[in-house]
């Protein structure tokens, strides 16, 4: 079994006004679950994609959850790509996903 820790976004103050995360390949994992500490008051939306994004860039997205309390997530898996936005800086917390591959 293969398994990853994403950082989607992170806590340092560099990223404080970043509100989308770069996107992640998660097309090889069976279980994703995503971890949001602490929400304050943002919202975290999870986008996914099942664009090429390797020879050709990745033009969209459909958001896949609206997620309004801090916890532990489980994300359907199936997408190609996935990335995270928040709705304001207020929520500084790391925003992080934990992938397995169980094949």
């Amino acid at each position: 079994m293969r398994s990853a820790r994403l950082v989607l976004l992170d806590s340092a103050s560099a990223n404080s006004s970043t509100f989308t995360s770069n996107a992640f390949m998660v097309a090889d994992y069976d279980i994703l679950s995503v971890h949001w500490p602490d929400g304050g008051n943002s919202r975290l939306t999870l986008q996914g994609s099942d664009d090429d994004g390797l020879r050709s860039s990745i033009n969209s997205y459909s958001d896949m959850t609206g997620i309004i309390t801090a916890g532990i997530y489980t994300v359907d898996p199936g997408v190609r790509w996935i990335r995270a936005l928040r709705s304001s800086a207020d929520s500084l917390a790391a925003v992080t996903i934990q992938a397995k591959r169980n094949r």
